[in-house]
């Protein structure tokens, strides 16, 4: 099989000829190989290392989906600025101004940080609509060069509860607003859901044949009751839409899950992207089998306290543990993360040479 059949056949639920596995790199680890290797991006690396291609949008190419776009209302004025590594951005509007301080793309200061911020960020999204647009020739550009190597997933996100946490206002920030105005932070939530509805529609409709909503959810912070009030609504009405164009619809979540997998199993989605078990994250991937089914799409994230930090000796050892014969059977990608982080050459190459000698 190709890597694109064997790839497909995953998320059909399909028989395929050996245990498919991928990885996704960036910058930091290919500035560390060898002049004359002829590699340019994330693509041309899984070819050399012979692993499948599960390439998440345009990554590492010069292709950027576009479709669903969030714009502003004609009221507010975006500002950006730009000293060194940080990059400061303004949202100017009559009711009032919201500033977001960011290092290295990192938040250091959250735009939404007060009840008068939280105020001037819901008239925001009143006016707030997400728009489409035809990613059709960037798909063609992007999948003729994955070619028969893998696929290509439309990679969105995050949804409501995610944004809110990871990029508007941070923890601290939403949790205190939430118990200090739980009817504004409410309301605040579901006119943002409402916003994503045709969001989620725009995605369904785009050419990917899969939608990978990255959600980056964890119970370290998102509580399950946060999770089942929010998350799990929002990501089930994601599903739903992703499902209505026949197409697999996938969660990233690559934090603390275990304690959700009940609750992620009403979402109806299709597979879970970057499930990670200890003990960096908390969730065996058989333990997701067992709640989720025999039919779900795991891509799982070899553990990084193993595959980046540990002694490379130790990775053919501990991939006989863990891809267990029930692992062969599923619907399951073996998927060693490294974006963002410098990871050796001959770490992959342990793992290649793992793969090829445990083929049945």
């Amino acid at each position: 099989m190709t890597g694109r059949e064997r790839l497909n056949a995953v998320l059909r639920g399909e028989a395929k000829d050996r245990l498919p596995w991928t990885t996704l790199v960036d910058g930091a680890t290919l500035s560390l190989l060898p002049p004359g290797l002829g590699i340019g991006n994330c693509i041309d690396f899984c070819r050399h290392i012979g692993c499948d291609v599960f390439l998440l949008n345009g990554w590492s190419t010069a292709f950027e989906f576009r479709s669903p776009e969030l714009r502003w209302g004609p009221e507010t004025r975006v500002r950006t600025s730009r000293q060194g590594e940080e990059q400061t951005v303004n949202w100017e509007t009559p009711r009032g101004r919201l500033t977001a301080v960011l290092r290295r793309g990192h938040p250091c200061k959250y735009p939404v940080d007060s009840p008068e911020a939280l105020r001037v960020y819901r008239e925001m999204w009143e006016a707030a609509a997400y728009v489409a647009h035809d990613d059709a020739e960037t798909f063609r550009a992007v999948d003729a060069l994955v070619g028969t190597s893998g696929i290509v997933t439309r990679f969105w996100g995050p949804s409501t509860i995610p944004r809110l946490l990871e990029i508007d206002m941070g923890v601290e920030n939403f949790y205190a607003l939430y118990c200090d105005h739980p009817e504004e932070m409410d309301g605040l939530i579901n006119l943002m859901h409402a916003r994503e509805l045709p969001a989620f529609g725009h995605l369904a409709a785009g050419p990917c044949s899969s939608v990978t909503l990255i959600e980056n959810t964890s119970t370290s912070y998102i509580s399950p009751e946060v999770y089942a009030k929010y998350n799990m609504p929002h990501q089930r009405d994601f599903v739903a839409a992703v499902h209505g164009a026949g197409k697999a619809a996938l969660l990233h979540m690559c934090g603390h899950v275990r304690a959700l997998l009940e609750l992620i199993r009403e979402t109806g989605c299709d597979g879970i992207h970057a499930l990670t078990p200890p003990a960096t994250g908390n969730t065996p991937w058989e333990l997701a089998l067992d709640v989720l089914g025999e039919d779900l799409v795991i891509l799982g994230c070899l553990d990084p306290a193993t595959w980046i930090a540990g002694d490379i000796r130790g990775i053919p050892a501990a991939l006989d543990r863990l891809i267990t014969p029930r692992l062969r059977e599923a619907n399951f990608v073996l998927h060693p993360f490294a974006d963002g982080i410098p990871v050796p050459l001959e770490r992959f190459q342990a793992v290649a040479r793992w793969v090829e000698r445990s083929q049945p």
